[in-house]
């Protein structure tokens, strides 16, 4: 009899839920077959098992699992399950613990989440039945996860910021071209994601990692934040350095429609070598990010706003300009270096054509 056991999934959490399984007790699994569903502050990961044969389960789903520990067991054809871990049969659906706490706060009942026709109630299925957002008092996982990763980060970090301001208007022209162009949505983030990664062969330290007194070279894999009112999310596009436009385009657009159907795996949120935070709210004139353990840098950019300035014959003209930060961790990067890298983020956006 082979152990279904769970993995290491991130390294902010500590404890997962076992959202769901996806073979019955007592079902026949081939090797390879994703068999039960579990829940990060990060994402929703399938566990697979690696052995073939019969299904027994030894924790219902909504419970709590810790990495490495045993969930189920795969045995033979004719095996017994063992009574006393076995899942309770149930007509209602399966409820998770957070969704559980939710309900309990707020006195709904297990029928009036059972009309809602799905199988796996969630947090966020409470959330929409209440039409309100999470209790102020109450870190939803993926706010509880980046809570952790923002502690970590000015405890370990000393970290300084340095922000320049980019006339962007050119830039957003050519952006509207090359979506009718490539067919693809491009803006002022993808462009700038392209003008990061082509920064890393002059600026290798940006993408760098720390590692005792070493500073060890990495690929260009952007971060892009992505916040949809659930909580924050950094999928990341990689080997930005090498992409072409139409493809850094495609893989950003994949990336919000992934976050929007709440479906990102480890993959599409681990490997960033640097963090593009992007703020749409145009009140923001400026904004700090964190930087991300094991991270050198985290650039900023803020949402287009007008600007009256003086053209070279004296006149007032109206432009269009955006406050472009950058966030560096001071022992792997100085000053001098982090206004020499905005610099040639901002002739790349300002750049008439595509560099």
């Amino acid at each position: 009899m082979a152990d279904i056991t769970i993995p290491k999934l991130n390294t902010n959490d500590s404890e997962y839920v076992i959202a769901g399984w996806l073979a019955e007790d007592g079902a026949e699994v081939a090797p390879g077959e994703a068999v039960v569903m579990v829940e990060t502050s990060k994402a929703v990961e399938d566990v697979v098992s690696e052995d073939g044969g019969v299904l027994r389960r030894l924790l219902p789903a909504g419970a709590t699992c810790l990495p490495g520990q045993v969930i189920g067991r795969i045995g033979d054809p004719g095996s017994e399950p063992v009574a006393a871990e076995r899942e309770p049969a149930e007509a209602g659906p399966t409820i998770t613990a957070p969704a559980r706490e939710l309900m309990d706060a707020h006195g709904i009942t297990e029928e009036q989440v059972g009309a809602l026709g799905i199988a796996l109630i969630r947090r966020a299925d409470v959330e929409a039945l209440l039409h309100v957002g999470p209790p102020a008092r109450t870190l939803t996982p993926v706010r509880r996860g980046m809570a952790a990763t923002v502690t970590r980060s000015w405890q370990t970090i000393p970290a300084a910021f340095t922000a320049v301001t980019v006339e962007v208007g050119p830039a957003l022209d050519r952006a509207k071209r090359l979506t009718r162009e490539l067919r693809t949505l491009v803006g002022l983030p993808e462009l700038l994601i392209q003008a990061i990664g082509r920064a890393h062969g002059e600026f290798p330290e940006m993408f760098a990692e720390l590692d005792g007194q070493e500073i060890r070279p990495r690929d260009p894999h952007v971060g892009i934040t992505i916040d949809l009112g659930s909580g924050l999310y950094t999928p990341v596009v990689r080997d930005a350095g090498t992409r072409t436009l139409a493809e850094i385009s495609a893989a950003a657009m994949r990336l919000r429609m992934t976050a929007m159907r709440g479906t990102f795996t480890t993959d599409d949120l681990a490997g960033s070598t640097i963090l593009l935070a992007l703020n749409t709210d145009t009140d923001a004139v400026v904004a700090v990010p964190i930087v991300f353990p094991g991270h050198a840098c985290a650039v900023s950019l803020c949402a287009p706003r007008p600007e009256l300035a003086l053209a070279e014959d004296g006149t007032v003209v109206q432009r269009t300009v955006a406050t472009l930060g950058l966030a560096y961790d001071h022992r792997l990067v100085t000053g001098r270096d982090a206004l020499r890298f905005l610099a040639a983020l901002r002739s790349a956006l300002e750049a008439e054509t595509p560099s």
